[in-house]
């Protein structure tokens, strides 16, 4: 069986009070649905927020952002490899053009 990690319980809420959602962020209105039992979203934006420990979306995401990190220097910021004379050149020389 596989569990579904919780945030806790969000203590500005009230117990009625709706989804949480924003769903106008110009005027931080939140979706207002009834919400699912221990959380602050309902059913639908839960699982847009929130991933099932030991699903296939998990090892997805993880794979995503191992890609991320390998891709940046990983955890330890070691430094990749230099640009190129010629990139660099080229690079000045649209800098250069849209100034």
């Amino acid at each position: 069986m596989r569990d579904i990690l919780n945030p806790p319980a969000c203590e500005d809420l009230e117990p009625d009070g709706g989804c949480a959602y924003i769903i106008d962020d110009n005027r931080r209105k939140p979706c207002g649905a009834v919400r699912q039992p221990f959380s602050s979203y309902c059913s639908y934006h839960h699982s847009l927020c929130y991933i099932v420990c030991g699903s296939k979306a998990e090892d997805e995401r993880l794979r995503e952002v191992e890609a991320s990190a390998s891709a940046v220097g990983g955890r330890n910021g070691r430094r990749g490899a230099q640009p190129s004379r010629h990139f660099l050149k080229r690079l000045e020389q649209t800098v250069r053009g849209s100034s």
